[in-house]
């Protein structure tokens, strides 16, 4: 019977690092330096052949360990046995940049393997070397490359989709940083990628939505996910997540939500990440004449396109909104607060031709810590794992946030908000 492996089976696995101690170190030199000379003998009668054969029992263990650790996983069939289709969202919803519970509501697109341990049929005539997954309509192979949403989870503010990405020739190590590069910050890697979008709202009421459809793309003026977050598998397989912003759009269509039910298609043109290369170097100068050195890395290129159309049915009892309609004298406050289970955000008030990138919404928990943004829009926050059963708010002039007010200077906002209230839920 096929292993079924426990979802903290999996995240050991995706963040194995092997400690390599000298001992283990000095048995692989010595074991390969034998084996290369051709001088070992399997006598056991003797001592030292007894030692050697120790240490060279050692060393092969050891360059076993270390070979099916994080990056080694270069044997793409072991592999495909993990199945990290439908739990992906459980995997590295911890690690990336805008974390959330997003496995407590998920919805599976792709096809996962069944409870028996055998993997769908179809699966297995599709060919595809993604673990898990089918050639359906959310997996689809493209120059050697399968890419596959596996879950999705939605907001009001953002949808969320967890994604699998599957390259046959396996991932250059440059591309994982959180293992390979030095003194590397974040405990997530990012592939950046080109994408068009389109919302189609035809379902929805044609009295409350101005237009049944939406294009999204950097030709039209609309912003569209640009980056996947997640952590590397193995030398072939990403794990991560696509966060699709929704705040703006709604704005743009002037409306107080969107529909619960309407169709996103999803068109993920290219992704690439830099190599430890120099492609090229550019001499230049700041505005104030200083001298300037740029290092444009090389690039690896992936080139699709990769189409997909999702069905959406957002749950918004899972939405709380508070509308205040609070402003000072100078007409600067707050509209209403939205929460979801992942962020929190609240709606500038201004009055007539003032510009509100002059200013910050800023939102703290119950304990008065600054809230982490989520995702593109920095006024956007996460509610993972803090406290926002009450939520502090405040607008503060833009160059005031950023010179005095932001990071471990966020306990000075009570006294240099222009405008500030309490919220709780």
């Amino acid at each position: 019977m096929k292993k079924e492996y426990r979802d903290s089976d999996l995240y050991d696995i995706l963040h194995f690092t092997p400690e390599v101690t000298p001992e283990m170190k000095y048995g692989i030199e010595d074991a390969y330096a034998q084996i290369r000379k051709g001088t070992v003998k399997m006598n056991k009668n003797t001592k030292i052949q007894n030692c050697h054969r120790k240490y060279l029992f050692l060393g092969l263990a050891a360059a076993f360990l270390i070979a099916f650790g994080f990056w080694g996983f270069s044997n793409p069939v072991l592999a495909g046995k993990i199945p990290f289709i439908g739990r992906i969202f459980r995997l590295v919803e911890k690690d990336i940049g805008y974390s959330g519970d997003y496995s407590e509501n998920a919805v599976p697109l792709a096809a996962s393997e069944s409870k028996n341990g055998t993997e769908n049929a179809n699966a297995e005539n599709s060919g595809s070397k993604a673990s898990g997954s089918n050639e359906n309509a959310y997996s689809q192979t493209v120059n050697g490359v399968t890419v596959t949403l596996s879950e999705a989870s939605y907001s009001e503010l953002a949808l969320y989709f967890s994604v699998e990405i599957y390259c046959e020739e396996g991932f250059p190590e440059d591309f994982n940083r959180v293992q390979n590069m030095k003194d590397y910050m974040l405990s997530y890697d990012v592939l950046n990628m080109l994408s068009a979008q389109k919302f189609d709202f035809s379902q929805a009421d044609s009295t409350l939505y101005p237009t049944d459809i939406v294009y999204c793309s950097i030709e039209n003026g609309f912003s569209t996910p640009y980056s996947i977050e997640g952590n590397y598998a193995d030398s072939h397989t990403f794990l991560g997540v696509i966060r699709v912003e929704l705040d703006t759009l709604r704005r743009t269509l002037d409306v107080k939500s969107l529909p619960p039910e309407f169709t996103y298609s999803f068109t993920l043109q290219k992704f690439w990440h830099d190599l430890n290369e120099t492609a090229s170097v550019i001499e230049t100068e700041t505005a104030d004449g200083y001298p300037v050195t740029i290092y444009e890395p090389e690039k690896k290129v992936y080139e699709g396109p990769w189409e997909y159309t999702i069905p959406v049915s957002m749950n918004q009892s899972s939405t709380q909104t508070k509308e205040l309609m609070q402003t000072n004298d100078d007409g600067i406050g707050i509209a209403n607060v939205i929460k979801t289970p992942y962020e929190i955000m609240a709606e500038l008030i201004l009055p007539k031709h003032a510009d509100p990138f002059d200013y910050i919404i800023a939102i703290t928990d119950a304990d008065g810590k600054l809230l982490d943004s989520q995702g593109e829009n920095a006024e956007v926050y996460s509610v993972y794992n803090r406290n926002t059963d009450t939520v502090h708010i405040y607008i503060v002039d833009y160059d005031t946030f950023m010179d005095e007010c932001k990071g471990d200077n966020a306990g000075r906002l009570p006294e240099k908000a222009l405008f500030q209230t309490t919220v709780k839920w």
